[in-house]
């Protein structure tokens, strides 16, 4: 059963305990020799498969499963307690599908979203650009350009900052413009098949956290065909934010509210029923406040993480603002909770024969991943103040 206090169903409690066995069984026993080695999550990522959840979002007609966020939420979050590698790769696998799978045409469908049923398919995203030294945060950052020619986009040269699990995706969803006269706003989406285009790593991944990812710098060359754009040229975004948005930040929500939990489960049995007399006891006062105090924070996140979740499944407009504010609070409290325990632990929890310094150093991915913190509060704050003067900084490109 699910973690908190929020009245789930029977079927959703069941998808939580079987992401959770699943990742007790696959994932927990590799999470230290993949933080150790870098060495990417195939293993866990192929269970992930094999047990069903590589369909989870896919809508029955297609052969999916056609499951809630909530469930999706709860089943990320359970991955990331052992894991947080595994259960990024796999939440970008499910943001990545996403929009073609609700979306896309019948050849689409046959093309590009059965396979993700029949497990042929793994996606992923290659959306950031670099705005600055080393990616460094930049408001509207324009994406590149690409070029129609005859049946086709033309993409020369383009250079995506960190594609998550590269060289083992399939598909990647592609963030770009068409044309270059297109403005920063007009964002396009392709699905770009790996084996159908040229592309090299520029930059190999070796992160201070989420080691297993894979997520390097990759440029791409070549002709993406027509048929693989998904939705209208230039206003997909717009179009269909309010059904993709929520799922993009949510399942980040859920990543980093599953390393602040797994870490506070690692602690709470670390100063529980340590038996070196060197370690700190739980019968400390002090100790004992400190983790009480951890456990409100996940527990007040998770709350707004799973309200948000269940109000996007109900359609309410207010879920976009929700998922937002909860990527951003899940993030920041993971950061404190990692940190806090690192405290508590004193010297021990240094040891890299303990889990608490990969929690740390996952925790800290949070805030600058995929949609940075910086970016998700600009995008509350339009929300909060929608006619509020909104200023473009970067000209297209």
């Amino acid at each position: 059963m699910a973690d908190g206090f929020f009245p789930l169903t029977s079927q959703q409690q069941e998808w939580a305990a079987r992401a959770a066995d699943l990742a007790q069984r696959e994932l927990a026993p590799r999470a230290a020799e993949t933080d150790r080695t870098g060495t990417f999550p195939s293993d866990g990522l192929e269970a992930l498969k094999r047990e069903g959840f590589w369909r989870l979002r896919v809508s029955r007609e297609h052969g999916g499963l056609e499951e809630s966020l909530l469930t999706t939420v709860l089943v990320t979050e359970a991955l990331a307690k052992r894991c947080a590698s595994t259960s990024l790769c796999y939440k970008m696998h499910l943001e990545a599908s996403e929009l073609v799978a609700r979306i896309g045409t019948p050849d689409q469908v046959d093309r590009l979203v059965r396979p993700i049923v029949s497990g042929e398919a793994f996606y992923t995203v290659a959306g950031s650009e670099a705005a600055g030294r080393g990616g460094a945060f930049a408001q509207n950052n324009a994406m590149s350009s690409v070029i129609p020619s005859g049946d086709g986009y033309r993409v020369e040269k383009i250079r995506k900052s960190y594609v998550t699990s590269t060289g083992f995706a399939t598909h990647h969803f592609f963030l770009c413009r068409v044309g270059k006269e297109a403005t920063p706003d007009k964002v396009s989406v392709l699905i770009v098949e790996r084996d159908k285009i040229d592309w090299k790593i520029d930059e190999p991944w070796n992160g201070l956290g989420m080691r297993g990812n894979n997520s390097c710098a990759v440029i791409f060359n070549g002709v993406v065909p027509k048929a693989n754009l998904v939705g209208e040229e230039h206003t997909v975004m717009k179009d269909q934010g309010r059904r993709f948005l929520p799922v993009v930040t949510s399942t980040y929500a859920a990543v980093y509210l599953g390393v602040a939990a797994g870490a506070f489960e690692e602690a709470k049995q670390f100063l529980e029923y340590g038996d070196d007399e060197s370690k700190p006891r739980i019968d400390n006062p002090v100790i004992r406040h400190r983790m009480a105090e951890l456990s409100v924070e996940i527990e007040r996140s998770r709350a707004l993480l799973y309200s948000a979740a269940s109000a996007f499944d109900r359609e309410q407009p207010t879920s976009v603002l929700a998922c937002s504010q909860a990527k951003v609070a899940c993030s920041e409290m993971a950061v404190h909770v990692t940190a806090e325990i690192m405290g508590m632990g004193g010297g021990t929890a240094y040891a890299r024969r303990l889990p608490f310094d990969r929690y740390l150093r996952d925790a800290r991915a949070g805030v600058v991943m995929g949609i940075t913190n910086d970016t998700v509060l600009s995008n509350i704050a339009r929300m909060l103040f929608p006619g509020a003067p909104r200023k473009t900084e970067n000209k297209a490109r």
